[in-house]
């Protein structure tokens, strides 16, 4: 070939697949016109804070982990802050506070994906038509469509996993020599950037560090130990790493004397998902998670592994593409690449079923896992071709026409699956338009009632999303704790709520939400829509 026809290969698909996921894409944000659920929404509010020169500061508070002394209260001490950051960029560049202007870098980087996929199948050494249908399957990705239109993690966890195992790639006789400065700074970067992106991305920083040991084990065998080599390579990963965490740490330590925030460490010991919003912090020690028996432990962990193999299935191996991803990946067992995939891949499930639970039970592993799909679409499509291949060679297919065949359905079926789960979460009409703006109605009505009962924007609501409250309204609020009315009556003292805004998604409150005028603590002020509205005795 021709050098302007290598150039024309490499730039058709990234053409063709990055317009297609493009045109995806902003079909679905056309849908989705708020954020919608509280991860998404904090992030966006998040940026919101920096655009109006707040910097690191929420007026809100969504949980009492790390015991705040008030409102306004340091952000980001449980959820980390890259997304609030791209968020407050998009909104900078174009000069709009508006979810619209937050969002559209995170569409530009989701875009990409399709095209990295196609790169890492093409690195794994996948036929040219399966590296395409590999970036076929990332333009419909399945129960990923609904977050990688938002401000949320996702899309980065998806390009900083891909980039590190295209990375990971380059690791022939002149990178090992020449530039494996970069290379080992490059990884310290994309663990720093995983990590500034989620909690959970710590582990990036050890998977890299075990890259850099095996392979510094790998060069003393066959080279004997080069130690200022050695030295040199974990100084840059380390260096990349804090080049992006570092000024986080330093801010933790500011704020609480520690390089993690104490709220995080805590959510070690829950022994229910509930126990996330609860007022007594402080109870939530190893000594009482003792106390709660190892059967609930066990239990607890079990539901979880129990959760995150459903994800497995549903999500990440939309069910159909399971079978062909194992094939893949075991066809390509020996690829650097995949080896290092399956033990991240493994380490995240052990982290979200072992140590967290119940945070990984109920999204966490959804969204550590987004970073290793891109590679999961890889393997499906060399796993397709292996399977063509060995019905050829047993049923006497005619390869050409099989691969046309079940490739084509294998992208109308990714197509028909990613379409109906958005339609059935996000487009699906309700009583008042998109089942996906309920949430952000139902606040909106609530603050256009608040406003017509007279109550200032000062006084503070309780409410159980605060972070979606204030993209709705514009006013401050406390998370409704988890526990009795006790504890509810605790919290509003504590930081001088007035308003309570209850629903019927708090069991332990049933009884004050269906006798809303029986209880003298509570003057009930309104009913909007399944909400009531309470003014908080004195």
């Amino acid at each position: 070939m021709s050098v302007s026809q290598i150039k024309a290969a490499a730039i058709k698909p990234f053409t063709h697949l990055t317009l297609a996921a493009l045109a995806v894409l902003i079909l679905a944000a056309i849908f989705q016109t708020v954020p919608g659920y509280m991860d998404a929404e904090y992030y966006d509010a998040g940026g919101l804070q920096l655009v109006h020169g707040q910097g690191f500061n929420e007026p809100f508070l969504w949980n009492y982990l790390d015991q705040p002394a008030g409102i306004p209260h340091p952000s980001h001490t449980y959820w980390m802050p890259l997304a609030s950051i791209l968020a407050y960029l998009g909104m900078k560049i174009t000069g709009a506070g508006t979810f619209l202007a937050a969002r559209w870098p995170f569409l530009l980087l989701a875009a990409l994906i399709p095209w990295l996929t196609y790169r890492l199948a093409n690195i794994l050494g996948a036929k040219p038509a399966s590296a395409r249908l590999a970036g076929w399957l990332a333009v419909f990705p399945g129960f990923y469509l609904i977050f990688t239109t938002l401000t949320e993690t996702f899309v980065l966890y998806m390009l900083g996993g891909t980039l590190f195992f295209i990375l990971l790639s380059l690791n022939d006789e002149r990178w090992r020599n020449r530039f494996f400065w970069i290379r080992y700074g490059l990884l310290g970067l994309l663990a720093g950037w995983m990590h500034v992106s989620r909690a959970d991305g710590a582990l990036w920083l050890g998977l890299a560090g075990l890259v850099w040991l095996v392979e510094t084990i790998q060069e003393a065998r066959a080279r004997g130990l080069n130690w200022r080599r050695a030295g040199v390579g974990v100084i840059l990963l380390g260096m990349g790493y804090l080049l992006l965490m570092g000024a986080w740490f330093t801010r933790n330590l500011s704020l609480s004397g520690t390089l993690f925030s104490p709220g995080g460490s805590r959510t070690l010991w829950l022994t229910s998902y509930d126990q996330t919003y609860t007022f007594q912090a402080g109870a939530l020690t190893f000594q009482n998670w003792l106390a709660a028996g190892w059967g609930a432990a066990l239990k607890a962990r079990w539901n979880a592994l129990v959760l995150n193999l459903k994800n497995l299935l549903a999500v990440q191996g939309s069910v159909f593409l399971l079978p062909f991803i194992l094939i893949g990946a075991w066809k390509k067992r020996q690829c650097t690449i995949v080896r290092w995939g399956a033990l991240g891949w493994l380490l995240t499930l052990l982290v979200m079923t072992v140590v967290f639970p119940f945070s990984g039970g109920r999204g966490g592993f959804l969204h550590s896992g987004a970073a290793f799909q891109p590679l999961g679409w890889a393997c499906a499509a060399i796993g397709l071709e292996t399977a063509i291949d060995a019905g050829a060679a047993r049923f006497g297919w005619q390869r050409g026409t099989a691969w046309r065949v079940f490739s084509g359905g294998a992208v109308a079926l990714a197509a028909l699956l990613t379409a109906g789960v958005f339609w059935m979460r996000v487009a699906q009409p309700g009583m008042d338009g998109p089942l996906w703006n309920a949430s952000d109605r139902a606040y909106r009505q609530a603050g256009e009632q608040l406003n017509a009962l007279g109550i200032a924007d000062s006084e503070l609501c309780m409410v159980n999303n605060p972070p979606g409250f204030f993209l709705a309204t514009g006013r401050s609020s406390i998370v409704i704790p988890d526990g009795e009315e006790e504890e509810l009556l605790a919290a509003a003292r504590r930081y001088g709520a007035k308003i309570l805004i209850l629903d019927s998604n708090n069991p332990a409150l049933d009884d004050l939400y269906r006798h809303a005028t029986a209880n003298s603590n509570f003057q009930f002020l309104s009913a909007i829509g399944s909400m009531n509205i309470y003014r908080i005795s004195p």
